[in-house]
């Protein structure tokens, strides 16, 4: 029952967590974000919102496109740690944020994860200020994915890091329970 309130609104529902990656003038950074979402089909577009203050923010805008990475619940520790560790004081000590964390990215596709098992390469279309974080639209130039987490039908079938909050993950199940269309029909 929805008996108490509050005005916190992150945190409360869990989700997935994408890690957000972008490369400007020789610096890289990478990002983890927990608000994102498809946008659209036609075009295909895929929505993140960044921070203002993140170092991402204006690798992003420098160079117009960034990637959308989504890692596995076996990685969960490395997606936290792209948000909690900050591009502002690793590169005061010459560390990168990638080799930090043991993320490496895929030869020739320099903002796709090797460990993820789904990849955009995104565009940026639109920024559209949206109170303390802008919304990137990215125009999603290409996907890839790791055949082996998908079936037949292209369902994620892998362990996915699901955040709750807090930092505090949960996986997926392989329980599963399906309702076509065709069950509502009279």
């Amino acid at each position: 029952m929805l008996s108490a309130q509050t005005t916190r609104l992150f945190g409360f529902y869990p989700g997935t967590v994408a890690l957000v990656t972008a490369e400007h003038l020789g610096t890289r950074n990478l990002l983890s974000v927990g608000w994102h979402t498809a946008l659209s089909m036609e075009p295909p577009l895929y929505g993140v919102a960044v921070g203002r203050e993140r170092a991402t923010s204006p690798l992003m805008r420098g160079s117009g496109r960034f990637g959308v990475n989504f890692l596995p619940f076996v990685r969960a520790r490395a997606g936290q740690g792209a948000g909690v560790l900050s591009l502002h004081d690793l590169a005061a000590g010459g560390e990168d944020k990638f080799e930090r964390l043991g993320l490496e990215t895929l030869p020739g596709v320099g903002l796709a994860l090797a460990d993820a098992y789904l990849h955009y390469s995104c565009e940026v279309a639109e920024v559209v200020p949206t109170g303390d974080h802008d919304l990137f639209v990215g125009r999603v130039t290409e996907v890839r994915y790791d055949p082996a987490l998908y079936d037949d039908t292209g369902l994620f079938t892998g362990e996915a890091a699901v955040y709750l909050g807090r930092s505090a993950y949960v996986t997926t199940t392989r329980e599963r329970a399906v309702y076509p269309p065709e069950v509502f029909g009279d």
